[in-house]
This record gives structure tokens, sequence and C-alpha cells, in this order.
């Protein structure tokens, strides 16, 4: 064993340079038809690989809080929150647009695709053919969720999105479509907000227009058994004491009242809440794939690969048969 050990590290251990560029001359004609036929293989497979673009849309969600700050607060003095924080709410947006509330619609709205006669959803475009439905939804899920690219800019607030696919007109559509989905969502969570703010406020108002009423009355009832009351402190304190519960009420009265138009007004508009500022256009050129950058990786790795190969063969093939001829020996 020991003669093995030696012998192997005798013939193994030592590296000539001057003598490894002679074997790779020697052999330049095999090397440089490795390199020829590797980097031509290479070109071959970048043509044959699908073309893909990526689009590109950049949103700034707008704020609807000074809108209903009115609300908010006249809510809170009643101990009840009815609005949360706009900067909490941008930055759950790429979470948002993740969800299966978002993404579910966009799989099977339609698209055209010059691939397709007709217009047709992203599994079938795609021609995910599982065994269930649910399963090709999940692999279609899955996978739009992947080639969406989604970046928050905290500081200006800007959403910017990226979607790759394999036709420029279809990718943008796509990615219009998933914004288009984010109003939609955005837009039903704030009207069903403003539907619960109309809500409270009309039971506040008619809680508030009874006690107005029940108020005056009590106002009415006062100056009908008092006719005289100059010379009488205690009931000039009461009736000064009628009075201000009246206009408490009454301020309350009409600005509830303002309120709950402006909230009537909120609950059954229907704009658009996401500001889009670039909308996604069809990319010009490809972002995949960089044929370049694979012939030149490839060309690269078997030049090494191919010089590599002619130093380290004839030693290798030494070191077996003297092996093989040790280990017969013994």
């Amino acid at each position: 064993m020991e003669t093995l050990q030696s012998s192997l590290e005798i013939h193994g251990s030592f590296f000539d340079f001057n003598d490894a560029l002679k074997k790779i001359w020697k052999k330049k004609k095999f090397v440089s038809w490795f390199i020829v036929i590797c980097t031509a293989i290479a070109v071959v497979i970048s043509l044959l690989l699908p073309l893909r673009y990526t689009a590109t849309a950049t949103i700034l969600p707008e704020s609807e809080k000074a809108k209903l700050s009115g609300i908010a607060d006249l809510a809170s003095l009643a101990g009840i929150n009815i609005g949360g924080s706009e900067g909490s709410l941008l930055k759950l947006y790429p979470a948002i647009i993740r969800s299966e509330s978002i993404l579910k619609n966009v799989i099977f709205a339609k698209y055209f695709s010059v691939e397709f006669k007709d217009s047709v959803n992203l599994i079938q475009l795609w021609e995910i053919e599982e065994k269930t439905s649910e399963q090709n939804y999940d692999k279609a899920f899955k996978s739009l969720s992947a080639r969406l690219d989604i970046s928050l800019d905290n500081k200006t607030g800007l959403l910017s999105l990226q979607l790759e696919d394999r036709e420029p007109q279809l990718t943008a559509d796509i990615l219009n479509r998933i914004i288009i989905e984010l109003d939609l969502f955005i837009r039903k969570k704030r009207n069903t907000s403003a539907s619960a703010q109309r809500q409270f406020i009309e039971i506040r108002l008619a809680q508030i227009k009874s006690e107005l009423s029940f108020a005056e009355n009590n106002l009415k009832s006062f100056r009908e058994s008092n006719r005289s009351i100059v010379n009488s402190p205690s009931l000039l304190l009461g009736q000064e004491r009628l009075i201000r519960e009246v206009t408490i009420n009454n301020t309350l009265y009409i600005e509830l009242k303002k309120q709950y138009e402006l909230a009537k007004i909120e609950e059954v508009k229907n704009i658009p809440i996401i500001n889009v500022l670039d909308k996604a256009e069809p990319p010009v050129k490809k972002s995949s794939p960089k044929r370049a950058i694979i012939v030149l990786v490839v060309f690269l790795f078997s030049s090494i690969g191919g010089m590599c190969y002619i130093v380290v063969k004839d030693p290798l093939i030494d070191n077996y048969k003297r092996y093989k001829k040790i280990i017969t020996n013994t």
C-alpha cells in the first residue's frame, strides 16, 4: 500500500507549466474543434430558446384619507376607529397584488395571443394540463406570481411592477389587467368602508336628532312655565343650561348631516383610486434569452475545459495504469 501511495505521489504531485503549454499546443487542433463544436451547440440552443419580453408599469396609490377625515374624527369621538393609516396600506400593496383576490381574476380573464385564434385565459395560454382544474389553477397561480416582480419605494410611494412573458402586447395586457384588478379590489374595500361609515353616521344622526328635539322641548316647556326669570338667578342658570344643550346638539346635528351627505357620495362613487403613472406598454426589445452572453460563457468554459482535459488526461491515464499494475502485482 505504501508503494502505491508513493508511486502516485511521485508521478501526480508535480505540475510543469511549460509542459502543459506544450501539450495544449500539440493538441491545438483538438482544442479548437472542441471549442467550435461547443460554441456552435450554444448558438443553436440560444436560437431555439423562446423569446421573453418584460413589460413595466409604475403606479402611485392615491390617498383618500383627507376626504373622509371629518368622518374619522367624529367616529373617534365615539371611540370607533373606522380608518387605517394610508402609509400602512401602501406597504400592503405588494402582498395584495400577489394575493388570490387579485391574481385569480387575472388568470381567468381573457387575452388575445398570436398563437390562438380566440381569446384565452392564462391556463389555456400557458397550456397547463394537470389532472384536475384545481391543479391547473394552482400551477397558473404559481407561474404568474413567479413571473411578476414588485418593488415599492417607501420614500416616494412609487410601486413598480414588471412581468415577463413571450409576446410584447400580451405581456403588457396581463400587467395592465393586474393594475385594473388592484384598483377594483381597493375601490370595493373603500366603498365597503364608506358604507359602514354612512351607517354609523346615520345611526348617530338619528340619536342626535332625538336628543336635539328633546332639548328643544325642554327649553320650550321651561320658558312656558317661567315667564319672568330676570330676578331669579337659579332660573336664569337653568335656562342657560337648556340653551347650551340645544346649541351643542344643534351643532352636532348640522355637522353630522354634512358628513352623512359626504359618506353617501363616497358610498356610490366609482372613480379609479389607483393613479397609474406609467401604463404598461408592449416592450420593444426582448429581455431574454441573452444569446451573446450564453455563447460567450460557453466559449470561455469550453476553452478552459478543453485545455484542462489535455493537461490532465495523460497523467490520469498513467496513474490509472500504474495503479492497476500495482494492484495486479500485489
